[in-house]
């Protein structure tokens, strides 16, 4: 399930392409107070991935722009949505805005049979358990992490994305279903890198590190109920982590027979 947030910028402004940390802010600021409150910075995905503002560019007063926001938790974009209704402020910065409308959306890849491609709308983050980079022969950064680059191959890449949704699944899914990780086949079944560049991001409040982060084209052919039901999870959550700081949105942009 997602969110369509339609903008009416209420200044001008630069745009910021270092949006993650205050974007994330006026999320939890709506989910202040809830039931929701107790999961910040409990070091688990929350279930929730969010576009950057868009067009990009340069913002006049009364410029019209769009966030979205999805979630496989229909409680939580609710929460999000009766905070926006009520408190319109939309604030990133110094880039200022007001709330519009908040429309429901439903997004679906399709039954099984179904082809199609989905595009990261955001840099994907990836980061690369120790299992994966035994596999794959690749040493540990300093720090003891590795996150992904293109000279790790796609490989590794497909490995971790699947391991981290089938974490979601586990957190997200009824028990009985069936989880990415023990399904037969890919995920996807194409990868075509588009870039990776570097990005610096504030993680916390006075704390900036910088990722690589990547963006892709998937190809995907559903092939069950239960593969289906990965790929609407994986637009529901994003890939990869740090979905709760904007990284890993993705949207499908071609469904053909």
């Amino acid at each position: 399930m997602r969110l369509l947030i339609s903008l009416e910028a209420t200044s001008d402004a630069a745009y910021r392409h270092t949006y993650h940390h205050k974007l994330r802010g006026r999320f939890w600021k709506a989910l202040r107070g809830t039931q929701f409150e107790d999961e910040h910075d409990n070091n688990q995905p929350l279930g929730f991935a969010f576009s950057n503002i868009f067009p990009w560019g340069d913002i006049q007063a009364g410029d019209e722009r769009t966030v979205i926001v999805a979630s496989p938790r229909e409680p939580l974009l609710t929460t999000i949505a009766s905070d926006l209704n009520m408190d319109p402020t939309f604030d990133i910065g110094d880039m200022r805005f007001r709330v519009t409308d908040v429309t429901p959306l439903s997004v679906d890849v399709g039954e099984p049979g179904k082809r199609g491609t989905i595009q990261t709308d955001t840099g994907v983050f990836v980061r690369l358990k120790e299992e994966h980079r035994q596999q794959y022969g690749i040493e540990a950064d300093g720090d003891g992490r590795t996150y992904w680059k293109p000279k790790h191959t796609i490989e590794p890449f497909r490995d971790a994305i699947t391991a981290n949704l089938q974490h979601k699944h586990d957190l997200f899914a009824p028990d009985y279903q069936q989880g990415p990780e023990e399904a037969d086949g890919d995920l996807f079944d194409s990868y075509e890198l588009i870039k990776t560049y570097a990005l610096p991001v504030t993680v916390t409040t006075g704390e900036q590190v910088e990722y690589v982060v990547s963006k892709w084209e998937l190809g995907y052919h559903v092939q069950s109920d239960a593969h289906r039901r990965h790929l609407n999870l994986a637009l529901d959550t994003g890939i990869g982590v740090q979905n709760g700081l904007g990284f890993g949105f993705i949207n499908i942009t071609n469904d053909a027979q």
